[in-house]
């Protein structure tokens, strides 16, 4: 059964994929009230406390969990193999959510030296994320299968470990000051191996498989995908190795944030040739919000531009820029895409829950049931999750 885009034969169970929906929605409305309540906040130049929060919880809360769930959804369909241990899974979610409790409650609380509920925070997410990473890599080293997609799934899944652990390094070095680096320096390659590494890899990754698959595009200019992974990996990775040493002049972080840039414009560039080949013409209700998020991509890219290489002083105020990228790319792009791939692949896995059975043996049934549940989710996706929960 593909008719959704997703395969049924190795899926794995509703319950370890659903509540990261659930929960993933609840740390999204979550953060943005208190975006709201804190607005004036982002409006400085410098980071607070409140920001901190938000920030992480939109990373971690909202975009992170439901990557977290619907790449164990995904991942029999790119790697083609059942996912490693959904105990594991469980288990991760747990973790998770406990450490981001706890990490929200100590940037509530932040000062610049030791905080229990950071630090203890921070472990629990650590912990988390290398059971992801595990079962995630385990789930890849079990597979036959050699594409691009797995490439740029495996090195953002190593990305997140590898941030998540710097993370923790950096809250400690302020406490007990082990480098004397600027907190600043640091927080650069933090955010890049995020954004570069983590997000933007994973998605063009899932993006590679999905976004032909949900268009009908058989034909596909991969060499864009290749060329973009080794200049976004080059980047991300000297960026990273370039924060550790004192006194390197900006022109070098610029010319690997070049490299970083000329990656995702060539990932663009395939999605527009995938777009611009597509056999399915009308785009549904969920492309539509997809095809939105790669206009405020392309908004983020160039705000990056003016940010970096024209330090941001054209159209704002120092600090303005820096907010506008930051929503653009994370309210606009992330959240955009996660929208519209949600309105594809929830009413799949809905459907999957009750119907798995008729596979191949009820097709008109099947076909139906399909586009009902569809309806169903689509008018009802904040509460699909919590239905799913009591049903």
């Amino acid at each position: 059964m593909m008719q959704a885009g997703l395969s049924t034969q190795n899926a794995p169970s509703i319950w370890v994929v659903a509540p990261h929906y659930l929960i993933g929605t609840i740390g999204f409305i979550i953060a943005a009230l208190l975006s709201v309540f804190h607005y004036e906040e982002f409006l400085s130049y410098h980071l607070t406390p409140h920001i901190l929060a938000i920030t992480h919880l939109m990373i971690l809360g909202w975009v992170s969990l439901i990557i977290f769930g619907a790449l164990y959804q995904l991942i029999p369909v790119v790697f083609e193999v059942k996912l490693f241990s959904e105990k594991l899974a469980h288990a991760t979610l747990v973790l998770l959510v406990t450490g981001l409790i706890f990490l929200i409650i100590g940037f509530f609380d932040f000062e610049f030296k030791s905080n229990l509920a950071i630090d203890t925070g921070a472990t629990f997410i650590i912990i988390a994320i290398t059971f992801f990473s595990f079962n995630t890599l385990k789930s890849a080293a079990n597979s036959k299968v050699t594409n691009i997609s797995r490439h740029y799934i495996t090195s953002a899944v190593l990305y997140l470990l590898l941030n998540v652990s710097f993370g923790l390094f950096m809250v400690l070095n302020m406490s007990y000051q082990w480098l004397n680096i600027p907190h600043t320096q640091f927080l650069k390659g933090h955010i890049i191996v995020g954004l570069a590494g983590w997000f933007m890899m994973l998605i063009i990754g899932v993006a590679a498989k999905l976004m032909p698959m949900f268009l009908i595009v058989h034909h596909l200019k991969e060499n864009y995908l290749h060329r973009a992974f080794y200049l976004i990996n080059t980047g991300v990775l000297v960026i990273f190795g370039l924060v550790w040493f004192k006194g390197i002049h900006e022109i070098v972080y610029m010319i690997f944030m070049l490299l970083i840039l000329a990656g995702l414009i060539l990932f663009f560039m395939f999605n527009y040739d995938v777009y611009k080949h597509r056999m399915r013409k009308k785009l549904d209700s969920g492309m539509k919000p997809t095809a939105i998020a790669f206009i405020i991509f392309l908004l983020s890219l160039l705000s990056f531009i003016i940010l970096y290489f024209l330090k941001g002083n054209i159209l704002f105020s120092p600090g303005r820029m820096e907010i506008l990228s930051g929503f653009l790319l994370i309210y606009g792009f992330f959240t955009g895409i996660i929208l519209g791939q949600t309105y594809k692949t929830l009413p799949f896995i809905v459907w999957l829950y009750h119907y798995q059975s008729l596979v191949g043996k009820r097709r008109y049934l099947v076909k139906c049931s399909m586009k009902n549940t569809q309806r169903f989710i689509l008018g009802r996706l904040p509460l699909v999750s919590f239905y799913l929960f009591l049903h």
